[in-house]
């Protein structure tokens, strides 16, 4: 049998590399990951546009490497994710550092201290591409310099990684002043955030850990709102002895929501629904932020109060199939029916929870109840069908539009006594007939339909709902009904 070797080109390899799907954010919470790893209490991200030549720093105050152990840092591949890993480690594929970095800039720059010694290696990607080889480079530029070491200096030890030529953030198109404030936005609206997000298990449970993004510090994002006394915790359930543990949690209504601030915590800078869902942390580093796997349950709106906490080991990685930026899993086979039952299970007591409380702000008449519009009642041997004018549908319009009660009863009379049963029952078994091989969506409601629940929308915001709870009104509780 014959062996060739195969050695991929080192340009085109980091250049294909380079497109593993990071964003700004996942890349330097990737970076981040191994600060933690070193046991840093301290994490700084500097960032300036330092004359349209920026750069983005991130140092921490950990253990740092050898000169041996930076090589392995910046090596990529150097670890196989296969090797059993300690279980404060927050990597796994020997990648992270080094497609992070690449996703984000053409040089990174990785200067570490430890027992008094400083060591640096920088991958230059235009200077691979020119030589075409796995080549790092050992000395510092000037600007380097200027920015590395007053920083570093003040550590005993530590770790600076330091981007430049930060093309996947500039614009080619875009003017320098464009540029210069979509960098500045970037950091503060969408890493803050994020970071916030990721990290928030680290920054609430250790007041001597800090992380900060220029002059900020990161507050943490509790999507759960454990401690808020509304939050209900439902019992966990726990696998593989008890090395994964699963917590759902239902979220206070937004009417429990005192405060502006506490209802845009709770919201999160997603949104409601992109947060409900699955929330799966690896060492209680964020992977997951919502959403349902490819479960076999159908989300509302009125299950936005559902947020369900997936707690794994690293030993876990490559059965949940956790990828390279460390923001996808798959559950496997032996877990989906368990997940499925918990979701369906908190998203109906959620759904419970929040459709009671939106009921409870409607202004309605002492004693009613939320009714269909037809009443179904039988007389004899007969079954008579009544407009009830007490359905909240009904109460809206004839309200809205200052409809005299004894005028609404006439024409609700009249509605009722020449309503042809028979020619609707054989019409309506013809349409079943003709719509059977019809895809759902092809079947839409009437046009008419639309503009009622636009008109019933805008009637409830009028009688004290918010946007959101009159949509969730409407479409949940009145239209059902018509």
């Amino acid at each position: 049998m014959n062996y060739l070797t195969a050695r991929p080109s080192p340009k085109a390899l980091i250049e294909s590399m380079r497109n593993l799907g990071y964003d700004l954010a996942s890349a330097l919470a990737d970076v981040i990951d191994n600060s933690i790893s070193a046991k840093a209490k301290n994490i700084t991200i500097d960032y300036a546009w330092n004359n349209s030549n920026p750069f983005i720093l991130i140092l921490d105050d950990g253990t740092g490497m050898s000169a041996s152990k930076l090589f392995e840092a910046m090596t990529p591949g150097a670890i196989s994710p296969l090797d059993e890993r300690d279980l404060d480690d927050l990597g796994r594929f020997g990648l992270g550092l080094k497609t992070a970095s690449w996703s984000q800039c053409r040089r990174v720059t990785v200067s570490t201290k430890k027992d008094q010694s400083t060591h640096h290696l920088t991958w230059d990607l235009d200077h691979v591409a020119t030589v075409d080889e796995w080549e790092l480079i050992d000395t510092l530029t000037e600007t380097e310099k200027s920015i590395l070491h007053e920083r570093l200096e003040k550590h005993d030890s530590g770790t600076a990684v330091l981007w430049t030529d930060l093309d996947r953030i500039l614009s080619d198109t875009g003017t320098d002043e464009e540029n210069e404030r979509h960098f500045y936005a970037t950091m503060s609206d969408l890493v803050i955030p994020h970071l916030s997000m990721v990290f928030h298990r680290y920054l609430e449970k250790s007041s001597t850990f800090e992380l900060k993004v220029g002059m900020t510090s990161c507050k943490p994002w509790d999507p759960f709102m454990s401690k808020h006394q509304g939050t209900h915790e439902v019992a966990a359930e726990k696998y593989s002895d008890k090395k994964i543990v699963i917590t759902p949690y239902i979220l206070p209504h937004s009417s429990k929501l005192t405060t502006a601030t506490e209802k845009s915590e709770a919201e999160g800078s997603r949104g409601w629904d992109a947060n409900q869902g699955f929330f799966v942390y690896r060492r209680e580093r964020m992977i997951i932020s919502g959403g349902y796997f490819d479960l076999k349950v159908k989300p509302n709106r009125a299950n936005r109060l559902c947020r369900i906490k997936v707690d794994l080991t690293n030993e876990f990685d490559l059965q949940w199939k956790v990828d390279v930026r460390k923001r996808e899993a798959i559950p496997p086979p032996e877990y989906r029916d368990q997940l499925t039952r918990i979701a369906r299970n908190i998203m109906e007591k959620s759904s419970k929870r929040y459709v009671a409380r939106t009921r409870s702000k409607v202004k309605l008449r002492k004693n009613q109840k939320l009714e269909d519009v037809w009443l179904r009642k039988p007389i004899g041997e007969k079954i008579q069908y009544k407009i009830n004018p007490n359905s909240p549908g009904l109460k809206l319009l004839l309200d809205e539009n200052n409809i005299d009660k004894s005028v609404a009863k006439q024409l609700f009379y009249l509605i009722e006594r020449t309503i042809p049963y028979r020619s609707i029952t054989l019409d309506n078994n013809e349409m079943e007939d003709a719509t059977d091989h019809l895809p759902e969506e092809h079947i839409r409601p009437p046009k008419g339909m639309f503009e009622v629940a636009i008109n019933l929308i805008k009637s409830s915001i009028k009688g004290g709902l918010s946007p959101m709870e009159a949509i969730d009104f409407v479409t949940q509780e009145v239209l059902p009904s018509f």
